[in-house]
């Protein structure tokens, strides 16, 4: 059997996830020379890494000892890694059951480090190829369904100034909001409604509706989004479409721990 030739990655990435493993693997923490030991680096090597660990919370040093262990920021990864896992399992069977139904892409997107980004999808029967939103995509806040949905229901503190960057970059179009007072309008309707969306905001033939997923605490987690061509896909707010995925969001927030009021 032919072996599959890796790619050529990062050296300095595939140094520094060589000593967290060496962390990983250890049931205690470990001082530099048991670490360089293990990992076959030099000391002097290893510690220009830690520090840069250390500053980032990826690791942590214990001030009596001055031995190394992960730190908090491991932990939150592989809470993220589990919890993502597990959304995208419940998720999935209702996103196949959604593009059955309607015959339309259906999408579920979560807010990544640049944005509103599409981590699943399922087609149906009259989706065609849409290059643009393929598994990874980072979608704009303001044109966008699932980006309106993420603005209706993140802390200002963090949405207000993406929102200010968007605005600016797109004041020539005239269909695009005015100012923060305008769009604080819009996303007050779309929290009423429980529902965005974006009509010819990405493609000028496609239309597209998003609720909001919420966890335990009320937080909106995720987005599942129907997108189809206009006239095809029903985006009224009292429509078919729209029922079926509001009533999907919510039995998904229900399981992940929401709860109504």
């Amino acid at each position: 059997m032919e072996k599959v030739k890796k790619k050529n990655g990062i050296q300095s990435i595939n140094v520094g996830f060589s000593i967290l493993d060496v962390l990983l693997k250890s049931p205690k923490p470990l001082p530099l020379k048991e670490i360089s030991e293990s990992s076959g680096l030099s000391p002097s090597k290893i510690h220009s890494y830690l520090v840069s660990f250390l500053n980032l919370g990826i690791v942590e040093q214990n001030t009596s000892t001055g031995f190394y262990s992960l730190g908090n920021y491991c932990l939150k990864l592989g809470l993220g890694y589990l919890d993502q896992v597990r959304l995208m399992a419940v998720c999935k069977p209702v996103m196949e059951e959604l593009a059955h139904d309607l015959g339309h892409t259906v999408f579920l997107g979560v807010w990544g480090n640049r944005g509103p980004t599409i981590i699943n999808r399922v087609d149906g029967a009259f989706s065609q190829t849409i290059f643009d939103l393929r598994i990874g995509s980072v979608l704009p806040l303001l044109t966008s369904a699932l980006g309106k949905n993420f603005s209706a229901y993140l802390p200002e503190t963090i949405i207000n100034p993406m929102l200010i960057e968007e605005i600016q970059l797109n004041g020539n179009n005239s269909n695009f909001p005015n100012g923060l007072a305008d769009i604080q309008e819009m996303l007050k309707n779309i929290r009423e409604k429980g529902i965005s969306q974006s009509r010819g905001g990405i493609l000028s033939d496609y239309t597209a509706i998003s609720v909001p997923i919420f966890d335990f605490s009320s937080t909106i987690i995720a987005g599942l989004t129907i997108m189809g061509r206009i006239n095809r896909l029903d985006d009224r707010d009292d429509g078919n479409a729209s029922k079926l995925l509001k009533e999907a969001g919510r039995k998904i927030s229900i399981d992940r721990g929401f709860t109504e009021d």
